[in-house]
């Protein structure tokens, strides 16, 4: 009888030890599954983070290099200025003499024309002053289309100054000029009094 007590602790004994080793090795399985599942998707998410961050990079990089962005190399960009007083027939090309800046060579000083370079929005100004007293009418033209127009008639023995501004929509070689509309003279001297500029704004 005690023999039989003492066999039936014991088996309890060993059920409570094997519970509890059951117990530790199916909690560090699950928990080791857990972290596994938890690793793969930390890992999964980091990657398509990663893959994610490089596309927009890779995207940026490429938008950098296809953007023609503005720089004193490649964009066009003309000013020049008359340096003595100037007399010209109608429909013809002002001549500013001296250049003052040409990138991309669209400016010839020897035809008073501008020739763009390249297609693109580009802004176009002339400033001109009438010999003194003396009527001056002289407009902007984009190939042999008229665009705009400066018209001085002074009032009395005096000078006079004009200015136009426009934004031109040009095709590369497009031609671009100030024209005197008849028998004209255009003042300046060495202080600079009548100019005729441009730049592209954008592609």
């Amino acid at each position: 009888m005690k023999a039989t007590l003492k066999a039936d602790i014991d088996v309890a004994e060993l059920n409570k030890v094997l519970q509890k080793y059951i117990h530790q090795e199916v909690t560090k399985s699950v928990k080791g599954a857990i972290f596994n599942q938890m690793e793969g998707t930390v890992d999964q998410i980091t990657d398509n983070v990663t893959r994610l961050i490089q596309s927009n990079v890779d995207a940026k990089i490429d938008k950098f290099q296809d953007c023609q962005c503005s720089n004193r190399e490649t964009t066009p960009a003309f000013s020049s200025v008359l340096t003595h007083d100037q007399s010209y027939s109608a429909n013809v090309s002002i001549k500013f003499d001296r250049v003052v800046v040409n990138i991309k060579d669209g400016y010839d000083p020897t035809t008073g024309i501008f020739t763009a370079p390249s297609k693109g929005v580009y802004h176009i100004s002339s400033t001109v002053m009438n010999a003194k007293g003396h009527k001056l009418w002289v407009s902007l033209y984009l190939n042999d289309v008229r665009v705009s127009s400066i018209w001085l008639n002074p009032s009395s023995k005096t000078f006079e100054m004009g200015t136009t501004n426009m934004i031109l929509d040009l095709k590369e070689g497009d031609k671009v000029s100030i024209r005197s509309r008849s028998n004209y003279t255009v003042h300046s001297n060495q202080d600079i009094y009548s100019s005729f500029s441009g730049y592209l704004i954008m592609n």
